[in-house]
């Protein structure tokens, strides 16, 4: 494993992907209750709100999906590995973390909704967490993309070769 095989946006995504991870387990949403005697606020995990794992169900999977493909990446690189696969995991690295930028950001302008009872509702309010989320899942796209870029590739010369491949009803 030599750390000099690693080029700075690999590095990039890594930092941000171990940054995301630990981001996950940081309070993400608060809740606030308001019914008929005011207004009252908690933070994270009193009763509802709390982390990315306890808030949020489909976005965790992803975002734990785009920590592991970064990092595995990362690894395959690390060890000089020789494969290669179609699409380049840079490539993959940069349009996971996209995808996960684009759902947190979602997630800040509608947080989840923790329902009502009795004429009582309980609201979500944004914590820090789900700000340092959203910054780290945009430095795992952007490494991402820059390592393609430090590959001498681009998403076009990407779908280009992708064309090109015969598929298995072309190869008869």
């Amino acid at each position: 494993m030599k750390l000099s095989r690693l080029r700075a946006g690999e590095g990039i995504a890594l930092a941000a992907a171990i940054l995301l991870f630990a981001s996950m387990f940081f309070s993400w949403y608060g809740s606030e209750v308001s019914g008929q005697v005011g207004t009252i606020a908690f933070g994270g995990g009193a009763g509802a709100g709390g982390s990315a794992w306890q808030s949020l169900e489909l976005v965790s999977l992803v975002l734990m999906a785009t920590i592991v493909v970064t990092v595995g990446a990362t690894l395959l690189r690390l060890f000089g590995s020789s494969w290669e696969p179609a699409i380049p995991p840079s490539a993959v690295v940069a349009v996971l973390g996209g995808l996960s930028a684009l759902l947190i950001l979602f997630r800040i302008l509608v947080p989840p909704d923790f329902g009502s009872l009795g004429g009582v509702a309980v609201n979500a309010t944004l914590e820090l967490g789900v700000f340092v989320g959203f910054v780290t899942a945009c430095a795992v796209a952007y490494g991402g993309y820059r390592a393609l870029g430090e590959r001498g590739s681009s998403f076009a010369q990407i779908a280009d070769e992708l064309g090109r491949r015969p598929t298995p009803s072309r190869r008869r």
